[in-house]
C-alpha cells in the first residue's frame, strides 16, 4: 500500500477537511498528505497511537430487519436484524509529528500496520 485516504477528525494548521490522503515517500518516515485538490504537506511522524473499537449501524439492522420480515416472515425478521447490523470497524489513531501537532483520523487496523511500515 503506497497511499491511503482517511477521514480526518481534527487535523493541525496546514492539513484540514473532511478526508486526507497519505501518500509513502522514499525518506522514512516522511508522509506526504494531500487534504482537497491543491493542498500538500510534508510531514515527519513520531509515532502513532492506535485505538480500536468496533460499532453496529442501527439503521442497517433495522432495514435488515424490516426486508426479511416481509420477505420470510418472523424468521426473516431475525435473521435480516442480524445481518443488517453486523459490526464494522470506526477505530481512531493520532499520528504524531516530529515538527509537533498531530491529526486524529479514523483507521483500520491495515492501515495503521501499512503506516507503521513507512516508517522504517
Amino acid at each position: 500500500m503506497r497511499s491511503m485516504k482517511l477521514d480526518l477528525l481534527k487535523g493541525v494548521p496546514g492539513i484540514q477537511g473532511k478526508k486526507v490522503s497519505l501518500f509513502k515517500t522514499k525518506t522514512p518516515g516522511l508522509v506526504k498528505f494531500q487534504a482537497g485538490l491543491s493542498l500538500q504537506v510534508k510531514k515527519t511522524v513520531s509515532s502513532i497511537e492506535w485505538d480500536y473499537q468496533e460499532g453496529r449501524s442501527a439503521g442497517k439492522a433495522a432495514v435488515g430487519a424490516i426486508g426479511g420480515g416481509v420477505l420470510l416472515g418472523p424468521l426473516g425478521l431475525i435473521a435480516g436484524a442480524a445481518l443488517g447490523g453486523k459490526k464494522n470497524e470506526v477505530s481512531t489513531a493520532v499520528i504524531n509529528f516530529e515538527e509537533g501537532g498531530y491529526i486524529l483520523v479514523r483507521m483500520t487496523a491495515k492501515e495503521c500496520e501499512a503506516l507503521h511500515s513507512w516508517l522504517s
